[in-house]
C-alpha cells in the first residue's frame, strides 16, 4: 500500500481519483479516507479541501441513490480528525474528537439515513417474530441502537484510516515515527476525565444518553493498547510478547479484556506508568 501512498502524493489529481474510486467501491471507503488523511497530514487542510470536495462526489451520489451515507460520513470524519492530528500532534485529541464526532453523528444519522434505518428495523422485527421471540423490541428502540452502533463504527473507522495514513506518512517521510508515537500515546488527565464522565453519564442515564458511553469506551481502550505496546517495547520484549498478550487477552480474559485496558489507561493518565518505568534505576547499577 505504500505504493498507493507514494502515487497520491505526486499530484492532487491522483489523490482525488483515489478517494473518489474508493468511496464508490463497496467496503473500500476506509481506504479513501486514509488517502484523504494522508493529504491533510502531509500537505495541510487547504490542500485537503479540493480532495475532499471532489473525492466525496461519488459518495454523495451513492447516498442520494441508495440512502447510505456511511462513506460520506467516514470521509468527513477522517478529514476533521486529520486536521486535529496535524494541529495538536496528539492521538489523545484524535480519540476525544472521534468520541465527539460519534455523538454528533448520532444526531445526524436519522436525518441522512432514515429510510435505511426504517428498513433495518422492520427486517429485524420480522426475523425475531419468525424465530418465535416473545418480546420483540419496538421499532424506535431498534433504530436507536442501530444509530448508536453506526455512529461509533463510522467515527472509529475514520480513526483506523487516519492511523493507516500516519503509517504511510512515516514510511515515506519519517521511518519509525509512528511506532514511537503510538508507544508514547497517553491520555492527559483532563481528557481521561472527560471520557470517564461520558461513560458514567451514558451508563447511568441510558436511553438516548447511551451514545456517550459507547462513543467514549473505544477512546479509553486504544490508549490501554498503546500502553502495553509501549511497555513491551521499553522492556525489549518483541513480537512473542505481543502475540502472548493478545492471545491471553482475547482467549483467556475475553469479556474482561476491554475493561482491563480501560483501567490501565486511566491509571496511566494519573501516574504515568512508562515514565516511572524509565526512571526506575536498574538493579545492576
Amino acid at each position: 500500500m505504500s505504493g498507493l501512498a507514494n502515487w497520491v502524493m505526486k499530484k492532487r489529481m491522483n489523490a482525488i481519483i483515489a478517494v473518489a474510486l474508493c468511496s464508490i467501491i463497496p467496503m473500500l471507503f476506509w481506504l479513501g479516507a486514509a488517502v484523504l488523511g494522508l493529504v491533510v497530514l502531509r500537505k495541510g487542510v487547504k490542500e485537503g479541501i479540493p480532495v475532499l470536495a471532489w473525492g466525496c462526489l461519488p459518495a454523495i451520489v451513492l447516498w442520494t441513490i441508495q440512502g447510505d451515507a456511511t462513506a460520506l460520513m467516514v470521509l468527513i470524519d477522517a478529514y476533521l480528525l486529520a486536521y486535529v492530528l496535524r494541529e495538536k500532534v496528539s492521538w489523545a485529541w484524535v480519540v476525544l474528537g472521534a468520541s465527539i464526532l460519534a455523538v454528533i453523528s448520532s444526531w445526524v444519522q436519522p436525518l441522512l439515513m432514515g429510510n435505511i434505518l426504517d428498513l433495518v428495523a422492520e427486517l429485524i422485527q420480522q426475523i425475531l417474530t419468525r424465530e418465535g421471540e416473545e418480546s420483540v423490541p419496538s421499532k424506535e428502540l431498534i433504530i436507536q441502537q442501530a444509530v448508536i452502533a453506526m455512529s461509533v463504527m463510522q467515527a472509529y473507522v475514520a480513526v483506523a484510516a487516519l492511523f493507516l495514513a500516519r503509517r504511510w506518512q512515516a514510511q515515506l517521510f519519517n521511518p519509525g515515527g509512528l511506532k514511537k508515537e503510538f508507544h508514547q500515546f497517553r491520555l492527559p488527565l483532563p481528557i481521561a476525565l472527560v471520557l470517564g464522565a461520558m461513560v458514567l453519564v451514558g451508563e447511568s442515564l441510558g436511553g438516548g444518553f447511551e451514545i456517550l458511553s459507547r462513543a467514549a469506551l473505544p477512546a479509553l481502550v486504544i490508549p490501554g493498547l498503546a500502553l502495553v505496546h509501549g511497555i513491551l517495547a521499553l522492556k525489549k520484549i518483541g513480537m512473542v510478547g505481543l502475540v502472548a498478550f493478545y492471545l491471553i487477552g482475547i482467549l483467556v480474559l475475553s469479556s474482561y479484556f476491554a475493561n482491563i485496558l480501560i483501567m490501565i489507561a486511566v491509571i496511566d493518565s494519573f501516574v504515568g506508568i512508562r515514565e516511572r518505568l524509565q526512571s526506575k534505576p536498574s538493579d545492576f547499577n
